[in-house]
């Protein structure tokens, strides 16, 4: 959605991009529900207290990986140094899914 309304085409560098935010979004996931694996396990709560309690204690780790990935694709998408104009759709990609998830 966002490289449609910047009218940029879905190259390699698009590709990368959702490549990557695949990445975030599982190890965002996995470190959820590790935690509330752990916490049914070794403290007898329930699957939605355990759930409810990874999210709470893991969102401050999940919002500093999106915070980085936010700050490091922010000059990309802008559109600075050599051969900006072909990692654009790139750094677009990047933030809009973290600003956007579902575009």
């Amino acid at each position: 959605m966002a490289l449609m309304l910047f009218r940029m085409d879905l190259n390699i560098y698009g590709f990368v991009g959702i490549i990557m935010l695949i990445g975030i979004v599982k190890k965002n996931a996995i470190m959820m529900i590790d935690f509330a694996l752990e916490a049914e396990r070794r403290e007898g709560k329930s699957p939605h207290e355990a759930i409810y309690q990874g999210c709470l204690i893991r969102f401050r780790p999940i919002m500093m990986t999106t915070m980085a990935a936010i700050m490091g694709s922010l000059p990309i998408a802008l559109g600075f140094g050599a051969g900006a104009e072909a990692r654009r759709p790139l750094g677009l990609r990047l933030l809009a899914d973290c600003f956007f998830p579902s575009s």
